[in-house]
């Protein structure tokens, strides 16, 4: 029975180890793996592309867009200035006596609330 597989399979090299394998077939496999990822790249691509919304291209804005992405930039960076605060009453908190009221309320901010 070992015979017959072994005849069916005459075509077919099967190999112990990776360094007798021919050069050449593993630079297939390694590159067939690299063009199958590059064309899921480029599949995932264009189907994120289509999903996104389309933004103006070139360099020629409208005032309006500039304008809102000033004020978008004055927004975030009021945030920023919050967050900023935010993690300095934290680390002030946790370099001191955690269970002080202080450091209760910088650490459980939801808490102060009413």
């Amino acid at each position: 029975m070992a015979n017959m597989a072994a005849q069916e399979h005459d075509q077919f090299t099967v190999y112990t180890a990776e360094a007798a394998i021919p050069r050449y077939q593993r630079a297939w496999v390694w590159g067939t793996v690299a063009l199958a990822i590059l064309l899921l790249g480029i599949i995932a691509g264009g189907l994120l592309r289509g999903a996104m919304p389309t933004q103006l291209t070139g360099s020629a804005r409208s005032t309006g867009e500039m304008t809102d992405g000033t004020a978008l930039l004055i927004q975030q960076e009021a945030v920023n200035a919050q967050l900023r605060e935010r993690i300095t009453q934290v680390q002030q908190a946790l370099d001191g006596d955690v269970c002080s009221p202080t450091a209760a309320k910088a650490l459980n901010p939801d808490l102060a609330r009413p």
